[in-house]
């Protein structure tokens, strides 16, 4: 099991939200939780600074991190503190199927827990949302080399979490690492686009 320090900055990774997924309270004596924090081929219209793009997470895009077991959290509204399960404690499991990435956890009885359990079972709470780092991705740019569409084919998650507002976040923080990223897994592309679309603009 490979464990991830905790002091990881959550302001580091990715968010994206997933819109109109299930999520069910199940077992109450349990408190468990099941659903589906992201899904595959959805496409997502993000904005930047350099425009509007596409983006979708192709099938099997989190095979590593499941692969690798991986210490992945699952959290409250992205918060460090409020931690409600994880993979290596083994009261949250992580499964693709032909959805997308689907999820089972199960509550502590702490405060939070039983709090979250019930806002999930009364809908106040009704989203889920996930952080990662992009490690391998498809890119496709307009003819002024602008970015257009992009596949995540592989990434690293970090987190799941449940949130009351499942929407894009600000896009200036949203896709900033993505962008940076994006440069260096692809070494001069991504920059030399970026510059042909600020000089054609």
């Amino acid at each position: 099991m490979l464990r991830e320090p905790d002091g990881e900055k959550p302001a580091d990774l990715e968010v994206r939200f997933a819109v109109d997924i299930e999520m069910r309270a199940v077992d109450d004596t349990a408190r468990t939780l099941q659903g589906y924090a992201a899904a595959f081929n959805v496409k997502t219209k993000i904005r930047s600074w350099s425009g509007e793009f596409e983006e979708v997470l192709e099938p099997a895009c989190f095979a590593d991190t499941l692969a690798k077991q991986a210490d992945v959290r699952a959290l409250v509204e992205h918060d460090y503190r409020s931690l409600l399960a994880r993979t290596s404690a083994g009261n949250l499991v992580l499964e693709e199927d032909a959805r997308g990435l689907k999820f089972s956890m199960n509550l502590p009885d702490t405060q939070l827990g039983r709090d979250t359990y019930e806002n999930v079972r009364v809908r106040n709470y009704t989203g889920m949302s996930f952080g990662f780092m992009p490690l391998k991705m498809k890119q496709d740019f307009d003819e002024r080399g602008r970015l257009v569409r992009v596949s995540h084919q592989s990434v690293d998650l970090r987190e799941i979490t449940i949130t009351s507002m499942p929407a894009y976040p600000k896009t200036s923080v949203a896709i900033r690492s993505l962008i940076t990223r994006s440069a260096s897994l692809l070494p001069g592309s991504l920059d030399l686009r970026l510059r042909i679309a600020k000089l054609r603009a």
